[in-house]
């Protein structure tokens, strides 16, 4: 069964607000009461992205928290969190945390960063980013091993720690969803990534990938989790996707040009400070009307996506929201 789940606007909202007492008012009307509207839709999860300085954000763990008081049910997750910009025992104490407190809600997608605000944003916590891969291997070690409730003692590369606990349990180990898209059909993946999904990787969780490509990842995950000696089902599937509903595709297309302009600033094209070609957005995501956005959806659902991750790079989160829930059920 195919499971939709929706990217709360964490970001947006900084960008967008005009004062210090909008933001306050957005933060509890458009994060929390639009996670509400989502667990009221259907939708199987929210998720929030990550960011210290990069990207300024509201804190994702807290945000979740927020999120977990208010709602129900619904699954909470990360896309994507950044481990190694904190530490491991802090991080598998706060997710420990709030995965108690939402009854066992929380999914963990994690990621490195690879724009250029990234490497200044790691430069400033004192991360090297070119042994990032290496430290979030590393973290993901730690973490997983102090969400066991034992003492734990590790002599890395980066970390030290001398029989360390946090002194419980998460009320289930959150899956952890390796978002990579570094993925080549000749090559396969990259030797630090191979590591980390087969050792950690509970799910695989990429962005703006071609329905063939993805499916041949997939089959390669397969492969790396066979040679490690799980079962090759052990991967959730799923995908990060980007949709603006609208009347015809160069309508959506435009608004989501905008709203990347004004989520990433000058750097919009992977790095550059040039817009986004309509061609690199599409690749992004589904964009135009419902029946074109959900025969692209079912591209993917056909390349072996079970879990969308869906973000709406548009300024009416609540109909965007709203209109999506049609295509999720057709889907």
């Amino acid at each position: 069964m195919t499971t939709f789940g929706y990217l709360l606007p964490t970001r947006g909202i900084i960008f967008s607000s005009t004062s210090n007492a909008e933001l306050t008012a957005r933060a509890s009307a458009d994060v929390v009461g639009l996670a509400r509207q989502a667990e009221a839709l259907g939708y199987g999860a929210v998720w929030v992205g990550d960011s210290v300085l990069a990207k300024p954000r509201l804190e994702p763990l807290v945000t979740l928290a927020a999120v977990a008081a208010a709602t129900d049910a619904i699954e909470l997750g990360t896309a994507v969190y950044l481990p190694a910009l904190r530490h491991p025992v802090h991080v598998a104490h706060v997710t420990a945390t709030l995965d108690q407190l939402s009854g066992g809600r929380l999914s963990l997608g994690v990621g490195v960063g690879v724009r250029p605000p990234e490497r200044e944003e790691m430069e400033q916590l004192g991360v090297d980013y070119e042994r990032r891969g290496a430290t979030l291997n590393e973290a993901l070690a730690v973490v997983s091993n102090l969400w066991e409730g034992e003492p734990v003692d590790h002599d890395g590369e980066r970390y030290e720690l001398d029989g360390a606990s946090i002194g419980f349990e998460p009320a289930r180990a959150p899956g952890i969803y390796v978002a990579s898209a570094a993925f080549s059909p000749s090559e396969g993946f990259p030797p630090t990534v191979r590591r980390r999904l087969a050792a950690h990787g509970d799910g695989w969780l990429p962005i703006a990938m071609a329905p063939e490509e993805y499916a041949a990842g997939l089959e390669r995950i397969r492969e790396l989790l066979a040679e490690a000696g799980r079962p090759r089902n052990a991967v959730d599937p799923a995908y990060y996707v980007d949709v603006v509903l609208a009347d015809s595709e160069a309508a959506a297309v435009e608004e989501a040009r905008e709203f990347y302009r004004a989520y990433y600033g000058q750097q919009v094209a992977y790095g550059s400070k040039r817009s986004l070609s309509d061609d690199e957005i599409r690749r992004r995501g589904a964009f135009g009307p419902v029946d074109e956005v959900e025969r692209r959806l079912a591209e993917y659902v056909e390349a072996g996506v079970e879990r969308f991750v869906v973000r709406f790079p548009a300024a009416d989160q609540r109909e965007q929201l709203r209109a999506f829930a049609s295509v999720a059920d057709a889907l």
